[in-house]
């Protein structure tokens, strides 16, 4: 048994690669909102001193790689908990779906 879920990040028509979790369900969607929200106050306040960097851009995929750092940070060693796909349909996410979250506003589409 899991609490299977993926999860992907996007902005405008851009979407992330999809980052799929076996156990953390959707403990693992809170983090993706959580970290998205707190970004994009970062990315706003650094915007009105003009110093934009690729993160502040709100690249989905950068964001990915970035939100995968803070998320697995803890761990000394990734376990096979976690995987990536190109699309949400690129491994098993079949306890909780999908999860798309939005860096505009941090809400989901699942």
């Amino acid at each position: 048994m899991g609490d299977r879920v993926s999860i992907s990040f996007r902005h405008g028509k851009d979407e992330s690669v999809a980052f799929f979790s076996h156990w953390d369900g959707r403990d693992l969607v809170k983090a993706a909102q959580k970290y998205a929200r707190a970004l994009k106050v970062l990315a706003d306040s650094k915007g009105e001193k003009g110093v934009i960097m690729p993160l502040d851009r709100m690249d989905p995929g950068t964001v990915m790689v970035d939100f995968i750092r803070v998320y697995t940070k803890k761990m000394k060693v990734v376990d096979s908990n976690y995987y990536l796909g190109a699309t949400c349909n690129d491994g098993d996410n079949s306890d909780n779906g999908h999860w798309t979250i939005d860096l505009e506003t941090g809400d989901t589409d699942e």
